[in-house]
């Protein structure tokens, strides 16, 4: 099973984030970087690995398991393996320490990784929860039933690959989760405080009349809009932006889709994008800063195919 895992195939690239260890794998056996002999080591350690997952799992009386158990004992030294490996951010520096550190090395310090990984996401959905409280929708509260899970249900040795959390909340510009385990879910739950803090650059009570104008478009109630809500937000003050306004407000006219309209139609979406990282309200907060200009080439985008079809307005809650 080990050697499937390792020699099966060839990697797209980029390296897959999701499957990242079994990647650069992949890849090393592909292009001959990592020797014949060190990936017999290592498809030696990962058997060896899984192998004392199962012999803990049922408590010594044996190492054999259902298939569905070895593949999440798998799954889980993978996750573990991922998480060390994923932290050096550079590819060659994760192929190296694949090729010279010991698997039992890089596994104890991808769990302590993962351990530390979790609280911190905990931590950080609270506190994303606590921010957006006073403006969330009832597909942000469905979260909440996740987060319970992945408190009281969530095994970081056996099971690491179940989070228990299904990432349905969009996030800011479409931004997608391409990892898989705790890293992934502390990825998101990062992403969900960073847009509570940019919630918190407005008045609470004008994102309040926004919803309740917007879902009016949509007949429906205010908690049941589906978009994102920092999206819907930034989008609304970056079109004032465009338009010389210069505060934070949220309010959006008739007169001011039509002047976007006209001005920057056949604008490309990559300068309408910079155009917008210039327009941006930016938080004095760093990281919550460079998460907003990250999304926007994608509001570019999208801002760009509507100016296209002549239908800004429809995005937009007009007053």
């Amino acid at each position: 099973m080990a050697q499937e895992i390792i020699l099966a195939g060839r990697p797209a690239e980029p390296l897959s984030r999701a499957d990242y260890t079994l990647a650069l794998l992949k890849r090393a056996a592909a292009e001959q970087t990592i020797p014949d002999s060190r990936l017999e080591e290592i498809k030696a350690a990962l058997h060896n690995a899984a192998g004392e997952r199962a012999a803990a799992y049922t408590k010594g009386r044996s190492t054999t398991v259902t298939r569905k158990q070895a593949e999440a004992f798998y799954a889980s030294v993978f996750c573990q393996l991922d998480a060390v490996l994923l932290e050096l951010h550079d590819d060659q520096l994760a192929e190296d320490a694949l090729r010279t550190r010991p698997l039992a090395e890089l596994l104890d310090a991808g769990m302590l990784l993962t351990l530390q990984r979790y609280e911190e996401a905990k931590d950080r959905f609270r506190q994303a929860y606590k921010l957006t409280a006073p403006v969330q929708t009832s597909f942000f509260h469905a979260l909440l039933r996740d987060f319970e899970k992945f408190c009281t249900q969530y095994d970081a040795r056996f099971r690491a690959a179940d989070t228990k959390v299904a990432f349905t909340y969009p996030l800011l510009g479409n931004m997608q989760i391409p990892e898989r385990g705790v890293v992934g879910v502390h990825r998101y739950y990062t992403a969900l405080l960073l847009e509570g803090r940019l919630l918190q650059m407005y008045d609470t009570q004008a994102i309040r009349q926004l919803m309740q104008d917007y879902a009016a478009l949509f007949r429906t109630a205010p908690d049941m809009i589906a978009e994102n809500l920092a999206e819907l937000v930034l989008r609304h003050s970056l079109l004032r932006r465009l338009c010389g306004r210069v505060d934070n407000g949220l309010g959006v006219t008739q007169e001011m889709t039509d002047s976007v309209q006209a001005k920057y139609a056949g604008v490309p979406a990559d300068v309408l994008a910079e155009i917008l990282c210039g327009k941006l309200l930016l938080p004095e907060d760093p990281d919550t800063a460079d998460y907003c200009r990250a999304a926007m080439p994608a509001l570019a985008e999208m801002l760009h195919r509507r100016i296209g079809l002549g239908r800004v307005g429809g995005w937009f809650a007009v007053s």
